[in-house]
């Protein structure tokens, strides 16, 4: 299984829980799952183990894990076990802290900086 492609479609359904007109053309769920999946956060793994655990057990194909997610069952699956939506979440908490504990680039470059 790809699990950046299971990621993209966690958040892709995720985001369609939540997103408005503002700020759904402002999400990017594949470069959003990419890093998800590189940043090799232990809380992803286990998200997207909780995830394939849950899709597992409510019978549901193992190759639409990375399709769009949809239906009633899928619904109900989120529906009956809130921890699988705290389990996205974790994926975009997970994301924000990779993007925002990125080294800054400078913004002066050293051939150009004045020394005091």
């Amino acid at each position: 299984m790809n699990h950046a492609r299971i990621a993209e479609q966690a958040l892709r359904y995720r985001n369609g829980m939540v997103s408005d007109s503002f700020n759904a053309g402002r999400f990017d769920p594949a470069e959003m799952a990419h890093i998800a999946v590189e940043c090799g956060s232990p809380v992803v793994d286990t998200a997207l183990r909780e995830i394939g655990t849950a899709w597992r057990r409510a019978s549901l194909p193992l190759d639409a894990l990375t399709e769009p997610w949809s239906g009633t069952e899928v619904d109900e699956m989120f529906r009956t076990n809130a921890a699988l939506l705290d389990s996205i979440d974790n994926i975009i908490r997970a994301v924000h802290r990779e993007q925002f504990s990125r080294p800054r680039r400078r913004t002066i470059s050293r051939s150009r900086a004045v020394g005091f």
